[in-house]
Formats: C-alpha cells, structure tokens, sequence
C-alpha cells in the first residue's frame, strides 16, 4: 500500500474491507466503514464551520473515551491539519501550558471539560456532545484528498516528562509514513491481527499503536478498564503494547492466542523478557522490548533475545535495546544514545546512557537525569537499581537522592515482592549486605521506604517527582539514627497526639468509669498517692498514644524484621495504654465478683503477659542489626 499521507493507509482498508472491526472498546465495537464515516463527517464539520484555514493547524482533542479521540484524530488528519491529544485527568494548569505548546487553533472536546481546557485564549471549541448533530448533518469529507506538502503537519507529540517536564515535538506525515513502514516489517502485523493499546492516548505510544493497527487492516482494541490475562485470552487479543508496568501486573498465565507482545516506554529487564517469552506459548510468539523518543515518533529501537551472541550470566540487571528499525540508526557518543528518525536526517541526542560490549546488541545504562550528587560525587544510580534486581524480596526499587530537602543521602524507593515471607521487607542492612562487591560503598542507600507501588505518568514510566521522601514511619537510616528533621517531625507529632490522648483520658475518666476516681472518702495521705497513681494513668496512656503514632518508624530503625516490629510497637502500645481502663475497671468491680473479675484478668493481664513476651522477643532478634548498623 502507498499513500502521501498517514490516513490515507486507513482509507484504503475502509475501502478495501468496509465491515472488517477496526476499533473494539468496553462498550462498542465500530467497522472500518463506520470509523472512516464518522471521522469523515467531523473533518468536514472542522473544515466549513470550525474557523480554521484550509490546512497547516493544530487541533487540540482533550475528550475521556478513546473511541471519540480515534474519530477526532482520524478527522483532524481528513481535514489537513496536525492533532495534539491531551490527557483529561492532567491539572490545569499544566493542561494550560501543554495547550500553549501546541498553539493549538481549535480544541476538539466535551462539555464537562470546557472549564479545564479554556486557558482564555481565543480558541474554537468543538463540542462532541453537544455539537452532535451539527457534526452529523455537516456531510462527508472527500476521500483521497490531495497529498500534504513534504514535511506536512501530522501530529504534535509530547515528551513522557520522566527528565524534566513534558516538550512539543512536531511530527510530519513522512516520518510517521516512514514510521509505518519499519513498524511493517518488524511486527508483521495482518488484518488477522486484534492488537491490544494500553497506553493513554496522549502518550507516542498509543499514536505509534492505532497507525500500527488501522493502517494494517487490523483490529485496534482500546479497553477502557483495567485488564487480566483471562480478558486478553476470552478476546483473542494476538499482539497486545503494554509498558512494563503494565505487563508486570498483568501477565501472570500463560496467554495461548498472543503471537507477539510489545513492551514499550521503558527498556525492559532481560530477565522479566524471558520470564514473559515463557507465557507465550505459541510457536514462534515473540516478545520485542521496544525504545524510541517522542522525537523519532517511539521508532528507534528493538530487541529480542535471538539477537544476544550467548547465554546472559545476570539476566535481572541487564535491559538491552538491540537494533534500530529499519530506516533508523542509534549510536553512542561519549555514552550518550543518539537516535536517528525512520525517514532519516539528523539523529537526535537522548538523555538516556548505554553501551555495546563486542558484539552483543546495544544496551541501556541508565538516564543522565536519574544521577545524584551525593557529597559532590556522582552516583549512578540505574548500577545500583539494577544490583538490586535480583534481590528475592524486591518486586521493584528506585533509587535516588533527598532532591534537596532533608539533606544529601541516598534513599531506595522499595516494592516489596508479594513472594516475600511476612516482615521480610528488605532494611539497610540487607540492601547493604547485596550491594557489597557490586557497587562503591559510597553508594548503598542510607534509608529505605517501602511502597505498596512505585508512581507512574500516564506512558507507565517511573515518575521520580512523584516518590515520597523521609522523614515518614518506615525510613530506615543506615547509621540507625534518625536525623534532626525526622526527630523533630516525629517528637511534634508524638507531643500533639499524646497530650490530646492524655487531656481526653483525664477528663472522661468521671464520665466513662464513674466513682473511679472518688478520693473523698480516702484519708491523707493515701489520697494523694491515689491522685498520683490516676496521673501517672493517664500518662501512660498518652505516652503510649504518642507511641502509637510514630513508634513503629523509631523501632524499624532498629529491626530488620518488618512483621516482627510490628507486633512488637502494637504490643508496647498495649502494655501502656491498657492501665488506664484497667485499674479503672479493676476498683469498680467487687472483690468478690467473681465472674467479672475472671473477666478482667483475662482481658487484660493475660494480654499484657503476651505483649511482654512479643517485646522480649523483639529486642532480641533487634541485637544483630543494632550491632550492624553501629558498626
């Protein structure tokens, strides 16, 4: 197939196969013939009633269901014009600034989100809502329209913003043509194919995808609710385009009807490649970790085990971004990855750190942006994520610095792996004792903090902005002591919780245990040693209230054990807060009542005799990493 323009690859299959699906969603499924007539009808819409010239503009489409972005795309390319797609959920001030980048003439949108997309600048707005019927008596724009200039306006991509925030990148139709055609010839794909897109449509690869499927005759599925290994089986999904991420939380059985699975956004792991290979038990299914920038429209490039000379020894710490497709070139210049674009010209400088060792495919090292200064040295920190990898109690980690706020420390962003035997959750001292030999000294973490996940931007790439830093319970410094900001944070935070606990205790006491506290018929000087006992009560059970809320982050400080520390700050909450309900309970009940003070005994003396126990436990177990960390 041929054509002078990206679209007119897709009308050649509407015309060729009119009833064949071309786009699956939750809620519809749309043919060939339906798609091109709906995109036509808004290109014609965008070209007599929109204001815009006559070809050359941008056209902004900012809407929350995949299957309209498709028609606003496909329509905007119709009309002669460039599309940027904008993600509905982005802040607005940021949704304001991405829109400035693409001078964007017109916005294609909803009602409900005119409010987040006028950034009071004078731009049409077209409502698919409740421009529906304009847009459906607006009548059919012309096929086979005349080819766009060489170097034409296609689209306006932006950046995934994992190294700073996210950039414009003007695409014409050659290169995404050119794009098409390396894509062709490595994926294979067939109108037989139904090829699953996760990634949002804002994001390079979800426009790599759709050209990829429309413009092969082959099905587009766009879910719209998170996905499992069943639905991609019960749909007969054959090429599926996930992130990392994505493939990671998904992709747990094996998947029969997959031929090919396409990881793309973030070089992926040779271990976790082969691990998925492995899930795809088809005769020649295939596994591609895919690599390329906004600026060479995702097509940079690809790798595949076949393409390693031999046997890998550490499969967990190496991510190999093989061989540029067709048309395109990576090379290294001092380190640095440099991509040239599918249709040629100038290659195109990355952030991103690899090399070549013999004859073995390229393979990534890390982003320059990711790097630390740590007491004026350098630290690279993608050597020290990738040493970690294989550690048996880590699903993910991330490695980076304080940025500037606590002080200059390493810190590991730890995903604990749910294979983990309970309270294994890796401390310092296990990081430090898998680090030694494989990275300097200098460059073992000092406090770890554990997530449930790391955070992600919408292409599924780590956002590293987005990490939470220490002080908060569960930093675990290496010296074993906490620095000045996390002593003041947590000593506040115990004051403020533990005076109110204590202030609470003292006043309810008359109203939840009446006549505890009744001295008046008690001679002096037995009455004042009774007043102080209730203080001292009521102190207790402040102190253990304050404990209660930053005690387990000072004792994890001081046990590698996660599950054990646990118990043992619950327990220590309990051997303090318990006295003042008890001896307030204790004095209201008659000695000779048996059963309530058969009751009493084992609600709380058998409990405090079992926390007493868990805490002698725990500070046993705690003295080899308190000898560790003090080393």
């Amino acid at each position: 197939m041929t054509g002078g323009s990206i679209h007119q690859l897709f009308e050649e299959w509407a015309r060729r196969v009119p009833d064949h699906t071309a786009a699956i969603t939750d809620s519809d499924r749309i043919s060939y013939e339906r798609l091109d007539a709906d995109a036509g009808r808004l290109a014609a819409y965008l070209s007599t009633d929109a204001g815009l010239p006559d070809s050359g503009a941008t056209v902004a489409i900012c809407t929350r269901h995949p299957a309209e972005v498709l028609v606003s795309i496909l329509a905007v390319l119709k009309a002669g014009h460039a599309y940027a797609v904008l993600n509905p959920s982005t802040p607005t001030q940021e949704q304001h600034r991405l829109l400035g980048l693409t001078r964007a003439e017109a916005i294609i949108t909803n009602e409900s989100l005119l409010p987040r997309v006028d950034d009071g600048r004078d731009r049409t707005a077209i409502c698919l809502d409740t421009d529906a019927t304009a847009i459906a008596h607006a009548g059919p724009a012309p096929r086979d329209s005349a080819d766009p200039a060489p170097g034409g306006p296609a689209a306006v991509l932006f950046t995934a913003g994992t190294t700073g925030r996210h950039v414009a990148v003007a695409t014409g139709h050659d290169r995404l043509l050119a794009a098409y055609a390396a894509w062709s010839e490595v994926y294979g794909m067939s109108p037989e194919d139904r090829v699953l897109v996760t990634a949002p449509p804002s994001t390079t690869e979800f426009t790599g995808g759709w050209i990829r499927a429309l413009c092969s005759g082959a099905t587009l599925v766009l879910p719209e609710r998170p996905i499992t290994a069943e639905w991609i089986t019960t749909e007969q999904i054959t090429v599926a385009e996930m992130s990392p991420a994505t493939a990671a939380r998904v992709l747990d059985m094996e998947l029969p009807s997959l031929r090919l699975l396409a990881v793309s956004g973030a070089p992926l792991r040779l271990d976790e490649q082969l691990r998925l290979q492995a899930l795809l038990p088809a005769t020649g299914a295939r596994v591609l970790s895919v690599y390329g920038t906004a600026e060479v429209a995702g097509c940079g490039t690809w790798f595949e085990p076949e393409q390693l000379p031999g046997p890998v020894a550490n499969p967990e710490r190496a991510a190999y971004l093989g061989l540029p497709f067709p048309g395109c070139a990576a090379e290294l210049r001092k380190g640095r990855i440099w991509l040239t674009p599918p249709e040629g010209g100038d290659a195109v400088p990355t952030d991103d750190v690899g090399r070549r060792q013999g004859e073995g495919p390229m393979e990534f090292r890390g982003r320059t942006a990711d790097q630390v200064t740590i007491d004026g040295r350098t630290v690279d920190t993608y050597r020290v994520e990738t040493a970690l990898a294989g550690h048996p109690h880590i699903q993910d980690v991330v490695i980076t610095g304080d940025r500037g706020r606590t002080g200059s420390r390493l810190i590991a962003f730890v995903v604990p792996s749910p294979r983990a035997p309970f309270g294994a959750a890796p401390e310092v001292a296990s990081l430090r004792g898998r680090l030694t030999g494989l990275v300097p000294a200098g460059d073992v973490p000092e406090a770890v903090v554990r997530l449930r996940k790391l955070p992600t931007n919408a292409a599924g790439k780590v956002n590293r902005e987005k990490l939470p830093l220490p002080p908060i319970p569960g930093a675990v410094r290496a010296s074993g002591k906490s620095g000045s900001g996390e002593d003041t944070t947590e000593g506040a935070i115990a004051a403020l919780v533990g005076v109110t606990a204590g202030f609470i205790a003292a006043v309810l006491t008359g109203v939840i245990f009446p006549g505890a506290t009744d001295v008046s018929g008690v001679p002096a000087p037995w009455n004042g040693l009774f007043m102080l006992l209730y203080l001292a009560e009521w102190l207790a059970f402040a102190v253990g209230m304050g404990f209660l809320a930053v005690g387990r982050g000072v004792m994890l400080r001081r046990s590698e054990s996660r599950g054990l520390t646990t118990a043992a700050h619950l327990a220590i909450v309990y051997l303090l807060v318990a006295w003042w309900p008890q001896d307030n309970l204790y004095r209201l009940t008659a000695k000779t009542d048996w059963p309530r003070q058969a009751a009493l005994v084992w609600a709380f003396n058998v409990p405090l005799m079992i926390a007493a126990f868990i805490v002698m436990i725990w500070v046993v177990a705690s003295l080899p990493a308190v000898r560790k960390q003090n080393k």
